[in-house]
Parts: C-alpha cells; sequence; structure tokens
C-alpha cells in the first residue's frame, strides 16, 4: 500500500488549488493499492474556501493553528509518495508550506517526491533547493498519475 501526500498551494481564493486534488483521487478511486493525504480535506480548510479566505486573513490568529506545522510533518513522515504541485495559483500567497514539505522530503530520501509545474523554469522549480528534494518531474498531474500507477503500483 503507497500513501501519496498531495503537496502544493492551498489558498481558497484559487479554487484551483483545490481542483486538482480532487481530480488525482478520482484518477485512482478504483484502486485499493494508494491511500491520499490530502491536507484540504478537513473542516479548517473547508471553512476557508466557504468564505474565501485564507486563514491569515480571516482571523488574527485561528484557534489551534499552531497545529499546522507539526500537523503537516506527520503526513510527510506518514506517506510513501510526494505528489507535488508547484503551481503558484495565488501570487498573494508564497508556497512556504510547500518548501517546509520539500525540505522534510529532501530528508527522507526513501520517498519518492514527484513535482510538476505548468512552467518548469520558473524560479521556483529550478532554485537548487527544490531541485534537491525533488526526486522526478512532470508537465502535468496526468503525466505523475502515470509514473505512480507505472511504478508504485
Amino acid at each position: 500500500m503507497e500513501i501519496a501526500y498531495l503537496v502544493g498551494q492551498i489558498s481558497p481564493v484559487s479554487p484551483e488549488s483545490y481542483k486538482w486534488r480532487q481530480d488525482i483521487k478520482n484518477h485512482f478511486e478504483f484502486n485499493s493499492n494508494i491511500e491520499f493525504i490530502d491536507p484540504c480535506n478537513n473542516a479548517f480548510n473547508k471553512k476557508g474556501l466557504a468564505k474565501k479566505k485564507s486563514a491569515v486573513t480571516r482571523e488574527k490568529r485561528s484557534f489551534g493553528i499552531d497545529l499546522l506545522v507539526p500537523k503537516d510533518r506527520s503526513f510527510v513522515k506518514r506517506s510513501t509518495i510526494a505528489m507535488v504541485n508547484m503551481n503558484h495559483f495565488d501570487p498573494e500567497k508564497p508556497l512556504l508550506g510547500s518548501f517546509f514539505e520539500l525540505a522534510w522530503y529532501f530528508d527522507s530520501p526513501e520517498k519518492s517526491v514527484i513535482a510538476w509545474s505548468d512552467d518548469l523554469l520558473s524560479y521556483q522549480c529550478q532554485h537548487p533547493f527544490v531541485q534537491q528534494a525533488v526526486t522526478t518531474w512532470c508537465r502535468d498531474t496526468a503525466e505523475a498519475c502515470y509514473l505512480v500507477e507505472k511504478y508504485f503500483l
């Protein structure tokens, strides 16, 4: 059983930051050999999506927001694969969480990191820290799903 963590920007003002995760889960809907960790699939993120505001702008300091980093770290530890969407959907919100997660994956070289972006030549994709953390690059989610099916399932 593989466990794939769906890493990427989460922004309530950019529905596409949620949609790609659902598309991947739909693609593997009938495959019982893979489980997904979707960081958007909780009440906290669903509230943000409904209000179209991120936690930082929604409230000065959301109750329990301190759990965000250790929660995401536990997702990295539990996963066997990272599927990383490096697209920057909301230019007002940096990819800080994704960069932290990539650093944690760098410290776990036994885990495969499959990443993609609409612009593979962007600064964030070409940066040496990101390049060192990513195992392989794809052009899109379809190619990433293909690699997971071919090499892991």
